[in-house]
């Protein structure tokens, strides 16, 4: 069977490429043939990404279309006789880009704009979780390929409490990731609640002025409290979740989430907004904050910090989480799409 997997934009730490070469892997081992092909290649992985316009018309294939965002020459693809899989990691609302980045904000606004006519010309469509899938009109998902083994050994719920109060985010420092709000939550602490609270935020910024922006305001707000880092190796990253006092998301827009996972399979308590696909990923591992004064979700971050029994149950409950996503179990359903296509 021959599968080719097409993205919009392709770059060496962006989830859905890392996804699509994955899946390139345990396709190899089924004995299948394919390649990963992209409308827009960062250089730093030319080498194991085509580019679009290359992709020729092949009956005898199956196009598995990650889809992200809109891409000028990703609409073609719908034209080429292969049989097509949609897989959808959801689009993020442009209103969350005007600001910094006004062409992304465009192309998330035509991206979500055109998604009904991709389903309408594939086979079989698909979400990465129930919330994506539901937006298509679809049941069928097909979850992230999560494997950890690249960050190194699960966690132990009997290691004790890291040293000091870190909170921790990764993801990319973009405005619907809502790092602003970290930021103000850990000033909010530090003033009323936990004294030597600070906060590392682990993610390639959007463009050099969102960052300028969120180091403005830490600087404003908690001076010297707030560490940015990108380009972390896995061994690195791995370090990150490990001291991590507890791993903090209130992002307002996320189609599963996996670093909320990574936290969970290195033994960091979980404090999150329930947005989007995250409840699916979370289960019941996670403290679910919905309420949007920061004055309450800085004391449920308290709480997880100073509360040894509510932190251990996170721990152990975070510990068991990523079975629910066994590599095995989401082969299944992604060959299940690909030869039902």
């Amino acid at each position: 069977m021959i599968v080719h997997q097409v993205l919009s934009g392709a770059g060496p730490v962006d989830a859905v490429t890392v996804q699509a070469l994955r899946i390139q892997s345990l396709m190899a081992r089924w004995g299948w043939k394919g390649e990963v092909w992209a409308g827009h290649i960062d250089p730093r992985i030319a080498k194991r990404v085509r580019s679009l316009r290359d992709l020729a018309p092949e009956p005898d294939a199956t196009l598995l279309i990650h889809y992200s965002a809109y891409a000028p020459r990703l609409r073609r693809v719908l034209d080429l006789p292969q049989r097509k899989v949609l897989l959808s990691h959801n689009v993020t609302p442009a209103r969350w880009f005007w600001d910094y980045e006004p062409t992304i904000a465009i192309h998330c606004a035509l991206g979500r704009r055109q998604l009904p006519e991709y389903a309408a010309a594939c086979e079989v469509v698909a979400g990465v979780s129930h919330y994506n899938a539901a937006e298509l009109g679809s049941d069928v998902v097909i979850p992230i390929l999560f494997d950890p083994a690249h960050l190194g050994a699960a966690g132990d719920a009997a290691v004790s409490r890291p040293a000091g109060n870190e909170l921790l985010f990764v993801g990319r420092l973009a405005p619907h990731k809502r790092q602003d709000e970290l930021i103000r939550l850990v000033a909010l602490l530090r003033r009323h609640r936990v004294p030597d609270a600070t906060l590392r935020l682990v993610g390639e910024p959007l463009n050099p002025k969102y960052l300028q922006a969120l180091r403005g305001l830490a600087e404003e707000l908690a001076p010297g409290a707030v560490t940015f880092e990108s380009s972390l190796s896995d061994a690195e990253l791995a370090d990150r979740y490990r001291r991590a006092a507890a791993f903090v998301c209130l992002s307002e827009h996320e189609g599963f989430c996996i670093p909320v996972l990574e936290a969970m399979h290195l033994g960091a308590p979980v404090v999150t907004r329930p947005v989007g696909g995250i409840p699916e990923v979370a289960g019941d591992a996670a403290l679910l904050v919905e309420d949007r004064d920061l004055a309450v979700v800085a004391e449920a971050v308290a709480l997880v910090l100073e509360d040894a029994s509510l932190r251990s149950t996170l721990v152990a409950r975070g510990l068991q989480r990523p079975a629910a996503f066994s590599p095995d179990a989401t082969a299944a359903k992604l060959r299940a799409a690909l030869e039902t296509a």
